[in-house]
C-alpha cells in the first residue's frame, strides 16, 4: 500500500508495523531482563550451595581420619600389629591431605581457630606423642602410656567429635535454609512469569482492539454498504470517507462508483429486459431444435430398423414404438395380417386380442381404396368420465401393402380431444410407403431361407457326407453327415488348408489326402475322381470320397466333396476273405486227412492196428470238420436271433468243479478252480455256458503250447458274479485286443499261425455272455499269458433265499484253503461252507498239481482227501508238504472215508481228522479255533 500511495501519511500497514515493533522491542528487553535476573540470583545460589556441601565434606573426612588415627594407634597399642601402624600412617597422610583443602576454603574465625589447633595437635602428635607412645609400647611400659593420654590428648580428641558433630548439624541447616530460599525465589520468578504473560494478553489485546478499530469496522461499514447498493437504497459511509488510510480512498473510490452506477441503473434496467426477451427466444428455438433432433434421431433409428431389421416382430416393435413417439397415440396397436402378430399400447392382452381377430372386412376393403383414414367419434356426456366438458375421439386406420397389392398389415391408433392433421396424414403414408418396403424384403428373405433351409435339411438329410469348396479353396458347405462320419465338431467355415489339417490330423493317408483335395480344388479340374481313406480312432472308419464340380452359367463355381462310409462293407469284404481263407485252410485240411486215408484203406490191404490208427484219424477229422460246422452255424443263429436260450438257475461253482473235471486229461496244461464268490446262483443256459466255457479253457490250452496253469477264478464284484480264465501263454499284442472278438480275426503272427483256428470262439462268446445280461473283455500282454474276463448277473431272488447287502461283497478276507479232493460233491459242499466264512477256496484233484501250486501260494489251511489216484496218495502229499520249508508249516486238515490210522496223524502232525461224512459246519469251525490259536501264539 505504501508503494502504491507514496504520498499517503497514515498507512495502514506502516501503522501497525510501527505498534507491533514497538511492542517486541518492549517486550524483548524486559524478557532479557527477567532471563539474566534469574540466571544471575540461581547462580549465587548454587554457589553457596556448592561452597556450604564442599565443606561439609571436607570437616566430615578430617573427623573420618582423625578417628582413624586414634583407632588405629590403639589397635597398635593394643596388638602391636604392624599392619594397624601401617594403616594408622594412611589416615595421617588423610588427614594431612583434608587440613590443606580445610585451609584453601573461606574459613570464619572459629574455623581458623580450629584449623590452627589441628594444625598443632597434628605436629605434636607426629613429633612427641606417638614416637613416646609408640616406644612406650615397644618397652611394655602401658602405664606411662596412659599417662601419656591422660595428660590432654584426650580433650583435645572429644572437643574436636563435638565441634565435627555440631558443624555436621549447622551446615544441614545452613542447606535447608538455602534450599527454602531457592523455593521462594523460584515461587517468586513464577508470579512475575505470570505478571509478563498478563502483560503480553493486555498488549495483544490493544493491537486486537487497533485493528478491529481501524480495519474490521471499516470494512463492516463498506458491506453494509454494498448491501444497501444490491438493494437499491441510498449508501451513507458516514466518517469512513474522511479516514486517510487506504480504506478512506477505497471508501471515496466505492461512492463515486455508486453514483455512476445509480445514474447509469435505467439503461442498464433496459438493456437487461431487452437480453432477457432474447434469452427467451434462444431457449424456445433450442427446445424445438432439440425436439428436432430428438425425432431425427428416432427417425434414423428407424431408418436404420428398416434397412437391416430381417424380423418381423422387431420391425413391428421399433415401428410402433416411433409412431406412438411422434403421433402421441392414446391406444394403437400394429397388426401384421398373415403372421398373426402385432404389437400393442393402452390395450389389454383380451382386447387386442379381439380387434386383430375380428378385423372389420367393410375397414380392410375401404383401405385397400384409401391407405388410410380417419373416424371421428363424439363422446357422450355420461361415458366422459373425468373429462368435464365435449370432447371427440379420432380413431386412425392405416395400411401397408406388399409389391402385388396385398394388406400385409394395419395400423389403428386412437387419440382423443386432439385431431390429425392433413401433414401427419401426408407424413405417415409416405412412412408406411417405406414400410411396405421393409416388410417386402422381409418377405423375400423368409422366403430365401425357408429355400435355404429346405435346401440344408435334404443336404443334412443325406447320409452322405457333402463338402462344398470354392475354387478358391474356401468350405462353403458343409452337412450333418461329414461331422458325423469324420467325428469332427468344429465348425469347418475356414479356407482349405484348415479342412486339410483338420482331415490330416485324422487320416491314415494325409499327404494321399492333401494331394486328392488340391487336384480336385483347381479351375481347370472338369471330371469326377473317386479316393478312399481311413481313421483310426477308438474304431477305425473306411471312407470313400468323390469329387464333381458345380457350375453355375458355364463357370465353375467350386467343387463338391461326398464322403461316404464304407467301413460295413470294407468289413464284408475283409470278412469274406477270412471266410476263404479260413475255409481253405480249416475245411481243406481235415478234408485232405479224411480223403486220403479214406482212400489207403479202399485201395490197400493195411493190418488191423493200422487200419484203427487210420479210422481213429478219419474221425478226429470228422469230428474237428463237424465242431467248425457247428461254430458257423451257432454264430449264424445267434446273429439272426434265432438261437434259442433255457434259463433255468445254475451254481456257477458247480459248473466250474464239472468243466475243470473235464480237462483231467491234460498233460500239460492244469485247470484249477480259485472260488472267491459268496454268491454264485445266476439265470442262464447251462449248455450254453459250457460251450462258453469249453471255448475260453480251449482257447486258453490252444494258445499255450508251451503248457502251464490255466486259473479259474471266481469273485463277487459290484453286485455281479465275475469268472476270470487266465493262462501263462504267448499272449496277445495290445493293438490287436480290441479286434479279437470280430468274426474270422485271429493275429497275423507266426506262433498263431501254426495254431490254427477259425476266429470264431470269442464271437460266439460275446454273443452268449450278451443274451446273459454280462460283458466280457481281454487282458493281455504279449509273451505274458492273457486273461479273458466275463461277468454275469446274480439271481437275487434265488441266492440262498437272502437279500444282497453292500458289506457282503466286501466280505472276502483274502485267507486261502486250498481243498483237494476228486468228489465233485463233496468239494462243492466244502467250498461253500467255507466261503460263507469268509475264506477263498482253492479247489485241486490233482495232488501234483496242488502240490505245485501251493509252494507258490500263501495258504491258512490244506484239506486233503486220503484216496486221490494210483501214482500218489494223500499221505505221500501230505509227507512231501511237510519236508519243504515253504509248506511244513500250513495247518493240515484230513477228510477221508478211512478209519483214523493214528500213527500217521501223530507223525505229519495232522491238525484235525474228519471221517467221512460230516457236517461241514464242523469243519469251518476247527478251521477257525486253528486259525486262531495260530494268530494268539504269533
Amino acid at each position: 500500500m505504501s508503494n502504491s500511495f507514496p504520498l499517503l501519511e497514515k498507512n495502514i500497514r506502516n501503522q501497525f508495523i510501527k505498534m507491533l515493533v514497538t511492542l517486541v522491542i518492549i517486550f524483548s528487553v524486559i524478557m532479557i531482563i527477567f532471563v539474566l535476573y534469574v540466571k544471575s540470583t540461581n547462580d549465587q545460589l548454587k554457589e553457596e550451595i556448592e561452597s556450604v556441601s564442599e565443606k561439609a565434606q571436607i570437616v566430615d573426612g578430617l573427623a573420618k581420619s582423625y578417628n582413624g588415627i586414634i583407632f588405629r594407634a590403639r589397635g597398635y597399642y593394643a596388638f602391636q600389629n604392624p599392619q594397624e601402624l601401617e594403616l594408622m600412617n594412611e589416615n595421617i597422610a588423610a588427614f594431612e591431605s583434608y587440613l590443606n583443602q580445610f585451609s584453601m576454603l573461606h574459613l570464619t574465625d572459629e574455623e581458623k581457630k580450629l584449623y590452627g589447633e589441628l594444625v598443632k595437635f597434628n605436629e605434636n602428635y607426629q613429633a612427641v606423642i606417638l614416637p613416646n607412645a609408640l616406644s612406650y609400647v615397644d618397652d611394655n611400659d602401658y602405664e606411662s602410656l596412659r599417662k601419656l593420654s591422660n595428660d590432654g590428648a584426650n580433650d583435645l580428641i572429644n572437643q574436636f567429635i563435638s565441634y565435627t558433630n555440631t558443624y555436621d548439624k549447622n551446615t544441614k541447616v545452613n542447606l535447608n535454609n538455602l534450599y527454602s530460599t531457592a523455593v521462594k525465589k523460584a515461587q517468586q520468578f513464577t508470579l512475575i512469569s505470570i505478571l509478563l504473560g498478563i502483560l503480553i494478553v493486555l498488549f495483544v489485546a490493544i493491537i486486537m482492539r487497533r485493528v478491529l478499530f481501524n480495519l474490521i469496522q471499516p470494512i463492516e461499514q463498506l458491506t453494509d454498504a454494498t448491501n444497501e447498493l444490491a438493494s437499491g437504497r441510498f449508501i451513507d459511509l458516514g466518517d469512513l470517507v474522511k479516514k486517510e488510510d487506504e480504506l478512506g480512498i477505497l471508501a471515496n473510490s466505492f461512492y463515486k462508483m455508486t453514483l455512476s452506477i445509480q445514474e447509469k441503473e435505467e439503461v442498464l434496467t433496459t438493456q437487461n429486459e431487452e437480453l432477457v426477451a432474447q434469452q427467451d427466444e434462444l431457449q424456445g428455438n433450442q427446445e424445438q431444435l432439440q425436439r428436432s433432433l430428438d425425432q431425427l434421431q428416432k427417425y434414423n433409428e428407424l431408418n436404420h430398423v428398416l434397412t437391416f431389421t430381417l424380423d418381423k416382430e422387431q420391425l413391428l416393435k421399433n415401428l410402433h414404438n416411433y409412431l406412438t413417439d411422434i403421433y402421441s397415440f392414446d391406444t394403437s396397436i400394429l397388426y401384421f395380417i398373415d403372421s398373426h402378430i402385432y404389437v400393442s399400447k393402452g390395450l389389454s392382452e383380451q382386447t387386442a386380442e379381439q380387434l386383430v381377430s375380428n378385423f372389420n372386412i367393410d375397414k380392410q376393403v375401404r383401405l385397400q381404396e384409401e391407405k388410410s383414414f380417419i373416424i371421428t367419434r363424439e363422446i357422450p356426456v355420461n361415458a366422459q368420465e373425468i373429462a368435464q366438458s365435449h370432447y371427440c375421439c379420432y380413431d386412425l386406420y392405416s395400411s401397408i401393402f406388399n409389391s402385388e397389392g396385398q394388406l400385409v398389415a394395419v395400423l389403428m391408433a386412437t387419440r382423443e380431444g386432439y385431431p390429425f392433421t392433413k401433414q401427419e396424414l401426408v407424413e405417415l403414408n409416405g412412412l408406411m410407403n417405406r414400410v411396405s418396403i421393409a416388410f417386402e424384403r422381409i418377405h423375400m428373405y423368409e422366403e430365401v431361407e425357408r429355400s435355404r433351409q429346405l435346401n440344408q435339411n435334404i443336404i443334412d438329410t443325406v447320409n452322405e457326407g457333402i463338402q462344398l469348396v470354392s475354387v478358391a479353396g474356401e468350405v462353403v458347405l458343409n452337412n450333418k453327415a461329414l461331422s458325423t462320419i469324420i467325428d469332427s465338431h468344429n465348425d469347418e467355415n475356414d479356407s482349405q488348408h484348415v479342412s486339410l489339417k483338420h482331415l490330416q490330423e485324422i487320416c491314415d493317408q494325409p499327404d494321399e489326402l492333401a494331394q486328392f483335395f488340391t487336384e480336385s480344388i483347381v479351375e481347370d479340374f472338369t471330371d469326377t475322381r473317386t479316393f478312399r481313406y481311413s481313421i483310426s480312432q477308438n474304431t477305425q472308419l473306411f471312407i470313400e470320397v468323390y469329387a464333381t464340380c458345380v457350375y453355375k452359367d458355364d463357370e465353375k463355381m467350386g467343387t463338391m466333396f461326398v464322403h461316404r462310409d464304407i467301413t460295413k462293407e470294407y468289413e464284408i469284404d475283409q470278412m469274406k476273405s477270412e471266410l476263404v481263407s479260413t475255409v481253405s485252410h480249416e475245411l481243406r485240411t481235415p478234408l485232405s486227412s479224411v480223403l486220403g486215408f479214406t482212400e489207403l484203406l479202399l485201395a490197400k490191404e493195411v493190418k488191423p492196428e493200422r487200419q484203427k490208427k487210420y479210422i481213429e484219424t478219419i474221425h478226429k477229422e470228422a469230428v474237428r470238420l463237424t465242431n467248425l460246422i457247428n461254430d458257423f452255424l451257432d454264430l449264424q443263429r445267434m446273429e439272426s436271433g434265432k438261437q434259442q436260450y433255457t434259463m433255468q438257475q445254475l451254481s456257477v461253482d458247480e459248473l466250474a468243479i464239472d468243466i475243470v473235471n473235464r480237462f483231467r486229461h491234460e498233460q500239460k496244461h492244469h485247470v484249477h478252480l480259485i472260488d472267491k464268490a459268496k454268491y454264485v446262483n445266476i439265470l442262464g443256459d447251462q449248455e450254453r455256458l459250457v460251450q462258453l466255457f469249453i471255448n475260453l479253457i480251449g482257447n486258453a490250452i490252444k494258445f499255450s503250447p508251451a503248457g502251464g496253469d490255466v486259473t479259474i477264478t471266481l469273485e463277487n464284484i459290484n453286485h455281479m458274479l465275475q469268472i476270470s480264465i487266465k493262462d501263462q501263454g504267448i499272449g496277445i499284442p495290445k493293438l490287436e485286443i480290441p479286434k479279437l472278438f470280430q468274426k474270422f480275426k485271429r493275429i497275423d503272427n507266426t506262433s498263431r499261425r501254426k495254431i490254427g483256428g477259425t476266429g470264431l470262439g470269442l464271437s460266439i462268446s460275446r454273443e452268449i455272455i450278451k443274451k446273459h445280461g454280462g460283458d466280457i473283455w481281454l487282458e493281455s500282454e504279449e509273451g505274458n499269458g492273457t486273461t479273458v474276463i466275463f461277468n454275469l448277473p446274480l439271481n437275487q431272488k434265488n441266492t440262498l433265499n437272502t437279500s444282497f447287502e453292500e458289506n457282503d461283497f466286501d466280505i472276502q478276507t483274502g485267507l486261502n484253503v486250498m481243498i483237494i479232493e476228486d468228489d465233485l460233491s463233496l468239494a462243492l459242499l466244502l467250498s461253500e461252507e467255507l466261503k460263507s466264512k469268509g475264506f477263498t477256496v482253492i479247489y485241486h484233484d490233482n495232488p501234483k498239481r496242488a502240490f505245485e501250486e501251493a509252494l507258490q501260494t500263501p495258504l491258512v489251511a490244506i484239506i486233503i482227501d486220503l484216496m486221490l489216484g494210483d501214482d500218489i496218495n494223500g499221505w505221500d502229499l501230505i509227507a512231501q508238504l511237510k519236508e519243504r520249508d515253504e509248506t511244513k508249516n500250513i495247518p493240515i486238515l484230513v477228510s477221508s472215508a478211512l478209519d483214523e490210522t493214528r500213527e500217521y496223524v501223530d507223525k505229519y502232525k495232522v491238525d484235525k481228522y474228519f471221517t467221512k461224512p460230516y457236517p461241514p459246519e464242523e469243519l469251518s469251525k476247527t478251521l477257525v479255533t486253528i486259525l486262531s490259536q495260530s494268530n494268539e501264539i504269533s
